[in-house]
């Protein structure tokens, strides 16, 4: 190829679209017109050169997009996740809550835990894939094989339990397993166990729970029984009762004494037979106390023929469950060095 020469200037005519109009002329020098074959080839080397790289910036475009799109995809699935594992903990609070309850039927009915406690079902662990969700899945898939867990022994208890009722429907008839006041009526000022009195200002076990209430609640009874005492308790040295002002006791069965103390009016007789949900009186501010409430007991005979004192928690399923009660109201963790409930009654509760 011969190379390129520029031997003088260049004219350049412009001609009119008309005869009136006069043309122009233009003149480049050769200087001008190097400057211009210069600015053409520059123009021409970045023209190729941007086709050259259009295809790279295209697709880093589309993959910057790409990635956005993925990034908020990642944060929703992760959202997602935290969402059905935080439903799984929820569940696993409710399997823990049932197997309580299931726990403290059990006991009411003197079925030995291990009776139930066959073994249990677990699902095959399978391999946690591996991403930046990894830590959450493997949460999620511990807190799934535990309340299969929960649910498989909820269900082998279950099945014990409805044997067991179905074979000792007089004993299921009477125990007291319903709230002795009415709905939502009610709260747990003083729980069962060890408490310091507000009379004699010394540590004594505190043999059931008060309920406190308005003056007039109805008291209710948990079930069937026949009312062994109605009215107040005459001083006696060798029983505290009278402290309880007027009193009214009913026995289930052969194996229950329910206890209510503090009350107002009495609605029954001794002698009286009454019904689950039957009106045995009503919540007063009798005896020893500092405001109106009912103090219920539950009394159980033990094989040894002496009555005992119970938690009333243990037994009656619609009273609030221990675990779900505030901690200030929990009963007490610590021994106190007073030794079992007292077994003993009144003579005339005999």
């Amino acid at each position: 190829m011969a190379p390129v020469r520029i031997r003088g200037p260049l004219e350049i005519r412009l001609l009119a679209d008309s005869a009136r109009s006069r043309a122009r002329v233009l003149h480049l020098s050769a200087a001008a017109q190097w400057v211009l074959l210069a600015f053409g080839i520059a123009f021409g080397l970045l023209f190729l050169a941007g086709l050259a790289t259009a295809p790279s910036s295209v697709s880093s475009l589309l993959l910057s997009r790409e990635y956005s799109a993925q990034s908020t995809r990642r944060l929703q699935l992760g959202e997602r996740l935290q969402a059905l594992v935080d439903r799984l903990e929820e569940l696993r609070r409710v399997g823990a809550s049932m197997s309580g309850r299931l726990e403290r039927i059990l006991t009411i009915y003197e079925i030995p835990n291990a009776a139930a406690a066959g073994p249990a079902l677990v699902p095959a662990a399978g391999a946690t894939p591996d991403s930046i969700f990894a830590s959450t899945i493997t949460h999620g898939n511990r807190l799934e094989a535990a309340l299969v867990r929960d649910l498989d022994l909820a269900r082998q208890r279950l099945e014990v339990i409805a044997a067991f009722e179905r074979s000792h429907p007089d004993l299921v008839a009477t125990v007291p397993a319903r709230a002795p006041l009415p709905g939502s009526a009610w709260v747990l000022s003083s729980g069962f166990g060890p408490r310091r009195s507000l009379f004699t200002r010394e540590l004594e076990l505190h043999a059931g729970l008060d309920l406190a209430a308005p003056i007039g609640t109805p008291v209710l009874a948990p079930t069937a029984g026949v009312v062994t005492f109605a009215g107040p308790v005459e001083a006696d040295r060798r029983s505290d009762w009278w402290r309880m002002g007027r009193m009214v006791v009913v026995r289930h069965g052969d194996r229950f004494l329910t206890l209510y103390g503090h009350c107002d009016e009495l609605l029954v007789r001794a002698g009286q037979r009454v019904a689950a949900g039957d009106r045995l009186a009503t919540v007063g501010e009798t005896g020893w106390t500092t405001a109106p409430h009912l103090h219920y007991e539950i009394r159980r005979l033990r094989p040894s023929g002496e009555w005992e004192a119970v938690d009333p928690l243990d037994y009656a399923l619609s009273l609030t469950a221990d675990d779900e009660l505030p901690p200030e109201r929990r009963r007490p963790a610590v021994d106190s060095g007073l030794g079992p409930a007292p077994v003993l009654l009144p003579t005339f509760l005999r």
